[in-house]
């Protein structure tokens, strides 16, 4: 299927799914934007300030109705840092878009550039870090593992595990099995971090840059 097809496709899937949601913006003018990752498409709603957030998979394997209620906690529970997008609805999984839809604010900005923007992605990181977390009863669905050091090791050492066949220079093969063994003797210890909202996909490709020079982390998938 081209690129031009699939997107037809998708506009008026999507179409069609405000609609028999009775959505306000049902009838807004829907474009498309270029194709830049793996788990969504987005599409924007002209003149609304909202963007169609639609997944094509779940990274984290989940259902399609599971991973849409993830997404959407993330969303919920990461806007009132004020540097991500907020939600403003979604659209269930249905015969016209089997994985759902958020629909998140659109966040009009650059790209983040390095280094001069690592002061405000540290900014933007240390907002959602502040946030107080739920009552424990009430974290889920988002992964509140019984000790988040460990579980993050081995997420580490899940994806480390395809470090031989990715052909690195020595140097940069050696500097991560350097900074993943100091990893381990961290965890080793007894004490731990205080526990906080974190994002796992805050890569720097991952933020926008506003006008007034604040970052905002736009893929909050897990």
């Amino acid at each position: 299927m081209s690129s031009a097809f699939h997107f037809q496709l998708l506009c008026a899937h999507l179409h069609q799914a405000l609609r028999e949601a009775s959505h306000p913006l049902a009838d807004a003018r829907l474009v498309p934007l270029p194709d830049k990752g793996l788990a969504h498409d987005h599409v924007r709603l002209v003149d609304t300030g909202v963007l169609a957030r639609v997944p094509k998979q779940s990274q984290m394997g989940l259902a399609a109705r599971d991973n849409l209620s993830y997404q959407r906690a993330c969303f919920e529970r990461a806007s009132a840092s004020g540097h991500t997008p907020r939600l403003h609805g979604w659209l269930a999984p249905s015969d016209h878009l089997p994985r759902g839809a958020l629909l998140v604010e659109e966040i009009i900005g650059r790209s983040a550039l390095l280094p001069q923007d690592l002061g405000a992605i540290a900014d933007a990181m240390a907002a959602w870090h502040r946030l107080p977390l739920p009552a424990e009863a009430v974290r889920a669905p988002l992964l509140n593992a019984d000790d988040p050091l460990r579980a993050l090791v081995t997420e580490i050492e899940t994806q480390a595990a395809h470090l031989p066949s990715a052909a690195l220079d020595a140097s940069v093969s050696h500097a991560i099995h350097s900074q993943l063994a100091q990893l381990r003797s961290l965890c080793e210890q007894g004490d731990r971090p205080a526990r906080r909202l974190i994002a796992f996909d805050g890569h720097p490709g991952n933020f926008l840059v506003r006008a007034d020079g604040s970052a905002v982390l736009v893929d909050l998938e897990k």
